[in-house]
């Protein structure tokens, strides 16, 4: 299956760069592997502010109802060169489905960022975002943002890549210039991704298809894209993924024997015991599909949402 190379801004050193402060790079297998499958773009706040490589320690510290960003050795407050920075590099993105930060990093933290209570960093005052990456946030909050650290939690990793895969797909079918027909392909083929991040939304999204009126084809567009991007922006649970797990296999129920239709519902109840991974129902629900030569649900990106050397096992 073909997938579409999301776009993806990177911290720099996390792709091959070494600019840390220490001058060295970051080393990280999954980032390294999945950025073969995206078009990545390099970003590093810090070199790019001018504090050079190597560079003396910077810390985020909380003044006055403000996040500050501050080098202790030179005694050099930073905040307001990291925020014009912030502003211009970002004012300038376009066509982006998602951003992999430096976990931890003054600038590009997600959200396990060291803040402090003085400038000196003597006291510990909370951990939160570095000041570029909530700069991000701001921006870009409805898409996926995320830091290698966090990536290596398997939830939140597969959440992290079907979000971008899926938007890089919706977004190179919008580059494509089009049709009333494309959009309606692009919404059957993610029919369960959609019913199993949020079925509302699902309805709603159907809605604006089929209230579609010849000549305002732009107007539905922009009206679906608003709507897909925030039906995205929570992970689903486990029994949201039972519900359109159960819901797939309905295709194959009059084709089934007694024994398989047993076996499926004793592995639907082995991965609500967190017996045995998501990826070993969908490959059966594939294999069906295959058997049945159904290519509705062949086509369905739920059960191919990303490159499946992507899955980590």
């Amino acid at each position: 299956m073909q997938f579409f190379k999301p776009v993806i801004c990177v911290s720099a050193c996390l792709n091959g760069e070494n600019v840390r402060y220490n001058g060295q790079t970051i080393s990280d297998d999954f980032v390294r592997l999945l950025l073969k499958f995206c078009r990545p773009f390099n970003v590093c706040p810090e070199v790019s502010i001018g504090l050079g490589v190597p560079r003396d320690r910077i810390l985020v510290y909380y003044d006055t109802n403000q996040f500050r960003l501050f080098q202790p050795t030179t005694k050099k407050d930073v905040t307001h060169l990291m925020q014009q920075f912030a502003t211009s590099f970002l004012t300038n993105v376009y066509d982006i489905d998602g951003f992999i930060l430096k976990a931890k990093s003054p600038s590009c933290g997600v959200s396990g960022t060291k803040i402090y209570r003085d400038s000196m960093g003597s006291v510990f005052h909370s951990k939160g975002k570095g000041l570029f990456a909530a700069e991000v946030f701001n921006r870009f909050g409805y898409l996926p943002i995320e830091d290698e650290g966090r990536l290596r939690d398997e939830d939140i990793r597969e959440h992290f890549l079907i979000r971008i895969f899926t938007f890089a797909h919706f977004r190179e079918m919008i580059a494509s210039k089009p049709a009333i027909q494309d959009l309606l392909q692009f919404h059957q083929e993610h029919k369960y991704i959609l019913m199993t991040y949020n079925q509302r939304k699902l309805s709603q999204l159907g809605r604006i298809l089929a209230n579609y009126k010849k000549g305002a084809f732009e107007t539905t567009l922009n009206d679906y894209k608003t709507l897909l991007y925030t039906a995205f922006s929570k992970k689903p649970s486990q029994k949201q993924h039972i519900n359109t797990l159960l819901h797939i296999s309905g295709y194959f129920s009059d084709n089934l024997n007694t024994n398989e239709k047993k076996h499926f519902l004793h592995l639907i109840d082995q991965y609500r015991e967190n017996k045995i991974r998501r990826t070993v129902i969908i490959e059966l629900l594939r294999n069906w599909a295959l058997r049945f030569n159904d290519t509705y649900l062949l086509s369905q990106k739920y059960l191919n949402p990303y490159p499946e050397e992507l899955t980590v096992r």
